[in-house]
């Protein structure tokens, strides 16, 4: 039997970067979700990095006692039988849309306090929520696997091309469009992006229904927000 990928699991140091993660967004306002008020996060944004650390640890400690670890092994469990069910053909999918391999022969899946989802792909997690059901977690897992590979082979394409990282994020984000086209019927809601990316993301989609092709795709994207 293959390896299992992606691995669900529950780990606090990693909910905590994740949080951190979410608040570096709220701070820099990286995209419109990120841009309403939030006071909780205006209070810790007021904290050193420790601090920051050191509070969030306090509030998400609830979450990590003795009476609700069994609860985080079920969810862990029950969203990882889930996974392996679409794994294969999922990675099947995401390789032919690229024309690539998948990078990495493991990368986890954190199952996070956060209501904001980041990543890492140099420490290869991403993070999913602990509220969600296991479905939604799936979703996740797929929209976080195709940055996975946009960074991996396409970031610096992209930085070579002259675009800012902000530029680059845009894009990233809106490629995450091709899984409604390739990859419905393993999710369980479309994959609807940021109301900012609109247009990107249709521009991607009208490219890929011509030609089915990522890098076509990805230069047609490139042409249109360096306008």
């Amino acid at each position: 039997m293959k390896k299992q990928i992606v691995k669900f699991v529950i780990d606090k140091n990693l909910d905590i970067q994740n949080h951190l993660i979410g608040l570096d967004t709220y701070k820099n306002k990286t995209h419109s979700r990120a841009q309403q008020k939030n006071e909780k996060m205006n209070i810790l944004l007021k904290l050193s990095k420790s601090k920051q650390k050191i509070s969030i640890a306090k509030d998400i400690a609830k979450y990590y006692s003795l009476a609700k670890k069994k609860y985080l092994d079920s969810i862990t469990a029950d969203i990882n039988r889930e996974w392996l069910k679409i794994e294969k053909d999922f990675l099947i999918k995401l390789e032919k849309i690229h024309k690539k391999p998948f990078p990495y022969n493991s990368v986890r899946g954190v199952i996070s306090s956060a209501d904001r989802f980041g990543y890492s792909t140099k420490g290869r997690w991403f993070a999913t929520g602990m509220r969600q059901n296991k479905f939604v977690a799936i979703d996740i897992a797929t929209h976080e696997m195709m940055h996975f590979m946009f960074h991996k082979y396409y970031w610096k394409v992209c930085l070579d091309k002259g675009l800012s990282s902000k530029q680059i994020w845009a894009i990233k984000e809106a490629f995450t469009v091709l899984l409604n086209l390739e990859c419905s019927s393993m999710r369980f809601e479309l994959d609807r992006g940021y109301p900012e990316h609109k247009n990107i993301r249709e521009a991607i989609e009208k490219s890929w229904k011509n030609n089915h092709n990522f890098e076509k795709a990805l230069e047609f994207a490139i042409k249109m927000i360096m306008r």
